[in-house]
């Protein structure tokens, strides 16, 4: 999937710049600087209605090389994966579509490739438009009372928790995260909001919708509970002993949006690693499921967790990680599986309700 987007990267932006490159045709035969038999020179355009003379045409002329110029330049940038490509290639189509539209007779292809660009541009300005957050979770907190920082732990995980919280940790029982973020379908990278609601390290609910232009165009119910998962999706739902044992370490990956609920539930247990990491063992039925988490040794600060997770009952576990880095001045949580490479998932937390009464919500839908 990530070579056949790729592919269409690539063609896409042959495509801009062989436009570009007959925009420098139509700088030189309108100039002119030489003969070009698909656009012959003339002094009036719009089917002789508007007529420009050659100081006109000299000016018409320009402004083809500079949407040219324009085409060739969000090329570079499309092929540098700079965000700035696509408002210098809009403005360069719109420029263009007005040229070629005034220039019919010779250049109404060109018109037909602009609106092509054009709808290709509507699909890209469509998946930046963030959607507006979720309305608060329908939920009121609980009371949280707190508790010693345990002994014992590794000296990177108490660094960190006890820079967090300092002494005393509060207790959390459930938790009702919403943000927003983005989600990789397909191939395709779409805004998205999010809802997670837990009861920690039990069960949870996820909530997701990927929208198109602000608007939700697919949406993902997930439940693990009672140690039983179910995901259901616009083409199917799944189940199964895979979406099982994946749940519950999304339950617990999950949970560093609170973590001291990864220190103060009696049924985890703490590995010391060295300064920089340490190893997390859960419950998972009978079993237990192991995360490394690392930390950052001068700040002491998250910087990752990792665990083996199977994303289908077809393929073995692989390497699945957690980062939480700041982007554009945020902190975000990703979500990257090994052979993508790339996070699959990004949210950052807007809003948090914890110790409700999570009960009956978590057996509902949608947000």
């Amino acid at each position: 999937m990530k070579s056949m987007m790729r592919f269409f990267r690539g063609l896409f932006g042959v495509g801009l710049l062989l436009h570009g490159l007959v925009h420098a045709m139509g700088f030189a035969a309108y100039w002119p600087l030489a003969e070009v038999a698909e656009l012959p020179y003339k002094t009036a355009l719009w089917g002789g209605r508007l007529v420009l003379g050659a100081g006109g045409m000299r000016l018409f002329a320009a402004v083809w090389l500079a949407a040219g110029l324009a085409f060739a330049v969000g090329t570079v940038l499309l092929a540098l994966r700079r965000r700035a490509w696509a408002g210098v290639i809009l403005a360069a189509a719109l420029v263009s579509l007005v040229l070629c539209i005034l220039d019919w007779e010779a250049a109404y292809r060109g018109a037909w490739i602009n609106a092509a660009v054009l709808l290709v541009l509507g699909v890209v300005f469509g998946l930046r438009q963030s959607p507006v957050p979720f309305p608060p979770a329908p939920l009121a907190a609980g009371t949280v009372d707190s508790v010693p920082l345990p002994p014992g732990l590794p000296q990177p995980v108490e660094r960190y928790l006890r820079g967090v919280y300092g002494e005393r940790l509060p207790r959390i029982h459930s938790a009702v995260l919403t943000g927003r973020g983005t989600l990789r379908v397909m191939g395709v990278t779409f805004p998205a909001r999010i809802r997670f609601a837990h009861r920690s390290g039990y069960d949870y609910r996820h909530y997701l919708e990927a929208t198109f232009w602000g608007r939700p165009v697919m949406k993902v119910n997930e439940v693990y509970r009672d140690g039983r998962g179910r995901l259901e999706l616009p083409f199917g739902v799944e189940e199964g002993p895979a979406v099982d044992s994946a749940a519950n370490q999304g339950l617990w990956a999950e949970m560093m949006y609170y973590p001291v609920s990864l220190v103060t539930d009696p049924r985890v247990r703490w590995e010391s690693v060295d300064e920089r990491q340490a190893k997390l063992h859960v419950p998972f039925g009978a079993e237990t499921q192991t995360f490394t988490f690392e930390f950052d040794p001068v700040s002491g600060d998250f910087v990752r967790l990792e665990t083996l997770r199977l994303r289908d009952s077809k393929t073995p576990p692989m390497r699945w990680w957690c980062e939480s880095p700041v982007v554009d001045g945020r902190k975000v949580f990703t979500a990257t599986w090994e052979d993508e490479g790339t996070p699959w998932l990004t949210e950052w937390l807007e809003d948090a309700v914890y110790n409700a009464d999570v009960s009956a919500y978590l057996r509902q839908k949608g947000a």
